[in-house]
């Protein structure tokens, strides 16, 4: 902010709060597009934890196709040692692909809260911001008319004494 003379500031109240009003709603309006870049930031990162997870599906069905052939070759005498093996890997990954979901889902949720309760505090503070600026407009507003009915006042003063001294 520039520097203003002590002698000033009295006289430039007015203007004074119109300033911080209106650097307090671009400071809210920067905040507001902070959390934006956030909110694309997190989709960006949950849309990669989705196609992670497309591809773990994709990883078991493969593996249960292998199981499936597995099983067809060892009714045709492959040995049961091989076939328990790929049960138990089988299992072992739909248990894996099960946590993933898990963890994914609470990522989700968790950080759907989050961007929600960021994005409800800053559009609140934007509001109360935009309302004190309007606030601190109506004053303004207000001082300005007081002073130009002072001016008339004046300037009637002034035409009168002008008068009484042409006589």
């Amino acid at each position: 902010m520039p520097k203003i003379d002590k002698a000033n500031l009295h006289n430039n109240k007015p203007m004074n709060l119109f300033f911080y009003s209106s650097a307090n709603a671009k400071k809210w309006e920067v905040e507001l597009a902070t959390l934006k870049s956030n909110n694309l930031r997190l989709t960006a990162a949950l849309q990669e934890s989705t196609a992670n997870v497309d591809e773990w599906k994709r990883q078991l069905h493969q593996y249960r196709e292998e199981v499936a052939r597995a099983r067809h070759y060892a009714g045709k005498g492959a040995e049961a040692n091989e076939v328990e093996q790929l049960r138990q890997r089988v299992a072992q990954l739909e248990a894996e692909l099960a946590q993933k979901n898990e963890e994914l889902a609470q990522i989700t949720k968790s950080k759907k809260s989050e961007q929600d309760a960021e994005a409800k505090l800053a559009q609140s503070q934007l509001e109360l911001a935009l309302a004190a600026q309007d606030g601190q407009r109506q004053v303004i507003q207000a001082l300005n008319d007081q002073l130009a009915r002072q001016l008339d006042e004046l300037s009637s003063i002034h035409r009168e004494l002008s008068a009484a001294l042409a006589t």
